[in-house]
């Protein structure tokens, strides 16, 4: 996927504003050595971007006459009360260059853990990998659970390309019992007396 770029002359809180009045969205792609771009985004195309690649989604961005550049998003900043992206940071990627990323893990099946409470503990994981090698998610079957099972990041399906630094015996889902009727009359039997009320 590539997309389109123009080099931003202006920068500060104003110019800011009035390039996403124009729906363009302020930029900024760290390039090696630690130096840093400023660009602007169309923001429909980087809106696209995310739908179609995910919050890791690796794409190349042309910045004028130059040569495409392959990048990763690193972070994006949104408005707290609505989703409006304000700011894009991007990570230009070297050739056989490996990333750390955080790749979400989604629980499939839980509708059919009939008795029990799912609970996942573990919604992220951090990894290292090669860019072409990155997930967009891993897929965590707990369909065939029962209550007092529980799966770690060892039971995860991760290729073998991929460094995984969640520890091994780290919980990421599991299934609780749920609350009885006796924890409720429980619950309820020590609930204190409300001020005033007389009691026998």
């Amino acid at each position: 996927m590539k997309v389109n770029a123009e080099l931003r002359t202006e920068v500060g809180t104003a110019s800011a504003n009035r390039y996403r009045k124009a729906h363009k969205l302020p930029a900024v792609v760290y390039n090696k050595g630690g130096d840093a771009t400023p660009v602007l985004l169309n923001e429909k195309d980087f809106i696209e971007v995310l739908k179609q690649l995910g919050k890791n989604g690796i794409f190349d961005i042309v910045v004028g006459d130059e040569a495409p550049r392959q990048v990763i998003v690193k972070d994006f900043q949104s408005a707290a009360l609505k989703f409006q992206i304000l700011d894009v940071e991007l990570q230009a990627i070297e050739k056989g260059q490996k990333l750390t990323v955080t790749v979400p893990i989604v629980l499939t099946g839980a509708e059919s853990v009939k008795l029990g409470m799912v609970s996942q503990t573990l919604n992220e994981l951090e990894i290292e990998t090669t860019p072409n090698n990155i997930p967009t998610e891993f897929e965590v079957d707990v369909s065939t659970l029962a209550i007092g099972d529980s799966l770690t990041v060892a039971d995860l399906n991760v290729s073998k390309d991929i460094t995984v630094f969640d520890e091994q015996d780290e919980t990421v889902v599991i299934v609780a019992p749920p609350a009885t009727l006796e924890d409720v009359d429980t619950a309820e039997a020590t609930e204190p007396d409300l001020i005033g009320e007389k009691t026998e």
